[in-house]
């Protein structure tokens, strides 16, 4: 790399990095919200939010990258187009086309990651989202019991909690009865005690602190009783529903399993068929649009000092996100149903894109070219020339020469 490629790249790279970050930032603060809602209202440990949210990251890279890499384009384009150096560099000799050879070696390294994200690292982390969101609702970090209801934790162990201390996850008035196959019956009343699970919650744990125990025999006559100051008891938990495996959707497909699906005769006439056909034709229009963009901003960045615009930035940046949500609600949806083949609503939304970038990047650098030799006109010197400046000679030869 020379070294105009060098200060090229690091022009991007840093509105690049710092776009991606606030982008990613502020798609997942909102995300965590809801997540800490979600897992509060079902009772679940906190720490799992940090879990959800770290499978959520390649989907809002996914959604980040792109627009981090267009706005790393535009502000440095425009940077260099303010500040007079575009001008310089392109008097030196070097075109817009030479300056976006470095742009294009970078977009070439994105495409390669934003690939490998929504082909791979999105399927997986979406699975495992979901995995986890499943787990909090069923129980599988702990069992969850109300506070002031008789729950039936097994088929055979009923247990009410007077008050739970969210706190030290102490219960005070505890009532517990089991059951047994024989008809009897051994009821448990506790002040307070603490409650948890062992780790793979497959066991209740209890430690009970000053009650008492009612043993009921299989006959009414048969009764005992008992007073402790400890008691610790361990009830068999029923076992957890299992998740079901990967691949339910096209969306937890790697690109390798739907190119695999597509290209046997399983799905064929189903409506999978369209669904793994869009997801296979919306994991490489993804990645190409990044071949498309540094034109669009470029043209939507590149000003001059004299003329400068604010508006072309917000028209650069409302066209990506036009052409995103279009892919996306509209091309996808209707390819994934059947009703347009996903050469004609995908495809054809990467082809207008494309156009429209070019007739922009078209005018762009006319408008560029008209900027600077307007400039150089400006800037020339005017030279006044009078008579007492003049020799002799020339004087006399100017005034013979005038009409």
């Amino acid at each position: 790399m020379g070294l105009i490629d060098r200060y090229i790249i690091r022009a991007v790279l840093t509105p690049l990095m710092m776009a991606l970050g606030v982008a990613a930032m502020l798609l997942m603060l909102e995300q965590m919200l809801r997540l800490f809602d979600f897992v509060l209202a079902e009772k679940g440990p906190v720490d799992v939010v940090w879990r959800m949210l770290a499978n959520l990251v390649p989907y809002y890279l996914g959604l980040a990258l792109p627009l981090g890499a267009f706005l790393g384009v535009l502000l440095a384009f425009r940077s260099l187009s303010m500040s007079s150096e575009l001008d310089a560099l392109n008097s030196s000799g070097a075109s817009f086309g030479r300056l976006m050879r470095p742009v294009y070696g970078l977009m070439l390294a994105l495409m390669v990651a934003d690939f490998i994200l929504v082909s791979y690292a999105q399927p997986y982390g979406s699975y495992r989202y979901q995995e986890i969101r499943f787990d909090v609702v069923s129980g599988a970090f702990g069992i969850r019991i109300p506070q002031g209801e008789f729950i039936d934790i097994t088929d055979k162990a009923t247990i009410r909690l007077g008050s739970v201390n969210p706190e030290t996850r102490e219960a005070r008035d505890i009532f517990l009865e089991m059951r047994e196959e024989t008809g009897a019956r051994a009821v448990i009343t506790a002040q307070y005690g603490s409650i948890s699970t062992t780790p793979d919650i497959t066991r209740l744990l209890l430690k009970l602190q000053t009650g008492r125990q009612i043993l009921v025999g299989a006959s009414a006559a048969d009764i005992k009783t008992l007073n402790f100051e400890s008691f610790d008891l361990e009830i068999a938990l029923p076992m957890s529903e299992v998740f079901r495996p990967r691949g339910g959707s096209a969306d937890e497909a790697t690109f390798s399993e739907v190119l695999a699906l597509l290209r046997t005769d399983e799905l064929r006439g189903t409506p999978l068929w369209h669904e793994y056909q869009a997801s296979f034709h919306w994991r490489l229009i993804h990645p190409i649009t990044f071949l498309v963009m540094p034109i669009l901003a470029i043209a939507t960045g590149v000003t001059g000092r004299r003329r400068e615009s604010a508006l072309q930035p917000i028209i650069g940046v409302a066209i990506l996100i036009i052409y995103h949500e279009l892919l996306e609600e509209w091309g996808t949806v209707v390819a994934s149903k059947g009703q347009l083949s996903p050469y004609v609503s995908m495809w054809g939304l990467l082809f207008l894109f494309t156009c429209v970038s070019v007739v922009l990047y078209l005018g762009s650098i006319d408008r560029a070219r008209l900027a600077r030799v307007m400039g150089r006109r400006d800037d020339e010197t005017i030279r006044v020339v009078t008579e007492s400046s003049l020799e002799p000679d020339e004087a006399t030869r100017l005034q013979s020469t005038a009409p």
